[in-house]
């Protein structure tokens, strides 16, 4: 949930964007989130949350506006490129498989995460025999509540090397990151699958019950949350204001309370080797192939087994 309103916190900061004189869409500003940012928030909800948003950026734009969130990041692309939206909101591997078929996508800024690094991690307790994945055998995989996309990724990609039967995913809608590792400390469960910004930040909090877990495999390093804009859909002005708007969010009044509630550190413009990233990352992870379903771009959560 708290993840779900973190990205509905970056709509919030640009719904804060003033108006501007420079010919703008007759639809007001359109904004296109993915489903799978939205795992474990029922869709009644996502929309209770958006109709504030809505009414922000026509209260400060003068524009009116909506948020619509679609099954995946190519629907959102073709969607964009139909200049349905003028603003999306993508994971960065999802941007990295589209970003090459549609060029007019410009990213406007990246947010900075806790550690400011994505890596999935498998945790499992430090007496743990397991070297590998593999070693789990059936063993089930803990998966906590508000688990990012890039976790699900990873893991979906490493068991698909393996029998079917290897670390099941064990969701746990009901339990947090800290409260998995707990259980890994206590030896209740065998092995969790968390963000490495969690991982870290269970260490401040409980660094002698840290002492207690070793990570037995991680992914590479994902690329950021990216906010993109359709090229020509909106004015340099306006793009430049919601650009400032958010890499000054952490000094803002309005902005600091957001970041925290959200958790996130801040935004800031595009690194000079985000590129390079998107390029490593798309062949880390290729796209998945038309018909082929992905727990990470879809926002279908399994079913706690």
């Amino acid at each position: 949930m708290i993840r779900s309103l973190r990205v509905l916190g970056i709509l919030g900061l640009i719904a804060l964007a003033p108006a501007v004189q420079a010919v703008e869409p007759e639809g007001g500003i359109q904004i296109g989130m993915v489903q799978g940012m939205f795992r474990d928030v029922q869709p009644a909800m996502v929309q209770a949350l958006s109709k504030p948003l809505r009414d922000m950026i026509q209260k400060s734009t003068g524009l009116t506006g909506d948020v619509d969130i679609v099954a995946d990041g190519i629907q959102l692309a073709d969607r964009m490129k139909a200049k349905k939206y003028q603003i999306g909101v993508y994971h960065g591997f999802e941007y990295a498989w589209v970003r090459k078929q549609n060029p007019d996508l410009v990213p406007i800024v990246v947010t900075i995460p806790p550690g400011r690094k994505l890596q999935a991690c498998v945790v499992v307790h430090k007496d743990s025999m397991a070297t590998s994945l593999a070693d789990l055998k059936d063993t089930p995989l803990i998966v906590p509540r508000g688990t990012k996309a890039h976790c699900y990724l990873y893991i979906e990609r490493l068991r698909a090397k393996l029998p079917a039967s290897t670390a099941p995913l064990k969701t746990k809608p009901a339990m947090t990151s800290e409260e998995a590792l707990d259980a890994i400390v206590s030896e209740e469960a065998t092995a969790a699958l968390v963000d490495i910004g969690a991982l870290n930040g269970y260490q401040n909090l409980q660094p002698g019950a840290f002492k207690n877990l070793r990570i037995l495999c991680h992914s590479d390093f994902f690329p950021q949350t990216v906010l993109v804009a359709n090229k020509g859909s909106l004015s340099d002005e306006t793009i430049g204001k919601i650009r400032k708007l958010l890499t000054e969010a952490n000094t803002s009044p309005s902005g600091k309370p957001l970041l925290m509630l959200w958790n996130l550190k801040g935004f800031e413009d595009v690194p000079a080797e985000y590129e390079a990233n998107l390029e490593r990352i798309a062949k880390v992870y290729a796209p998945p192939l038309p018909g082929i379903p992905v727990t990470a771009v879809g926002g279908s959560t399994p079913k706690e087994k």
